[in-house]
This record gives structure tokens, sequence and C-alpha cells, in this order.
């Protein structure tokens, strides 16, 4: 949990600000921190500036470090996540991923360098694990990208299997 120390922190572009404990306001003071926070966003350049009533751990914000240069094995669409939910649920849960958190639109299988990598969204929960509304579009719940590594391999050809994936290349 965050503490009550005050904090230096250094932000380039394209980075995220959290700001934690917030309290409870009126929707008028709401409307204005978010008038803002997305003013600080512009003018900064910021990837995100998140607010939120609580306190937050920051240790389940943290994404794995992207990987911009990995091949793209394969990819699943929602069609094929639908067709193979159970599967892919099982498969998530054995790489350390909550499939309950994970948007069910699309996902991907990459190589970076020797790592394999799982690529997908989830969605951005509160401390009580319900869906955060996106604040750029007020209509949808929240989603980020997160990349994972891949420990146990998905084989969907050969029975739905689950298998350990093997370490050499």
């Amino acid at each position: 949990m965050i503490s009550n120390a005050a904090r230096t922190v250094v932000l380039k572009p394209g980075d995220t600000l959290l700001i934690s404990n917030c309290g409870q306001t009126s929707e008028e003071a709401l409307d204005a921190l978010r008038e803002g926070a997305s003013r600080l966003r512009h003018a900064l350049g910021l990837g995100e500036v998140v607010l939120f009533e609580h306190d937050i751990e920051v240790a389940a914000l943290a994404p794995v470090t992207a990987a911009p240069d990995a091949v793209v094995l394969r990819v699943f669409d929602s069609e094929a996540v639908e067709q193979h939910r159970a599967t892919l649920g099982t498969w998530l849960e054995a790489n350390g991923i909550d499939p309950s958190t994970v948007v069910a639109d699309w996902l991907s299988i990459e190589q970076a360098g020797d790592q394999r990598l799982i690529r997908y969204s989830v969605y951005r929960i509160d401390q009580d694990g319900r869906r955060l509304v996106d604040p750029r579009d007020q209509n949808q719940s929240w989603a980020v990208e997160r990349v994972s590594p891949l420990v146990v391999d998905l084989h969907l050809s050969a029975g739905q299997m689950l298998t350990k994936r093997d370490e050499s290349p």
C-alpha cells in the first residue's frame, strides 16, 4: 500500500501518473479533477493520469516489460477466444494470469529473442474487484495491454492438451 510519505517522482512523456487517496468527492469536484488530469496529461505528454479514491497496490499495477520487437507466432481473435474459452482459461491460469480479468476479444503468443510471451488485455479493477470505467470513454470498461512470460505451451490441435514449454529452441 501507499504510505503517507511525500515522494518526488520523475516523469517523462508517455509515462503513467497514478494519484491515490483523492477521497470521496462530489460530482462537481470529480469533474474538475478529471479536467485537471486531462490537462496535465496533454501538457506533459503523459500516457495516462489516473485518479484513485483510496490507496493503490502499486505492484498490482506494474506491467511486465513490454517487448515491442516481438514476432507474433499466433493470434486468437474474439471468435477463437470464445470457441476455446475453457481451454484458454486453464492455460492462462497455468501461466499465472487470472482469466477473469482478461478481455475476451484477443490474445497472442509472441517470440522476443529467446523468450516466448503472451500478449493480452486486462480489465482495470478497483480494490473490490469491480471493473473501472475507461477515463477516455465513459461507455466502456477500462482495459490495458499486458505482456507475460509464456511458461506453459498451448496445444489446441492435440486434444486441447496443455504441456510445459520445451526449453530447447
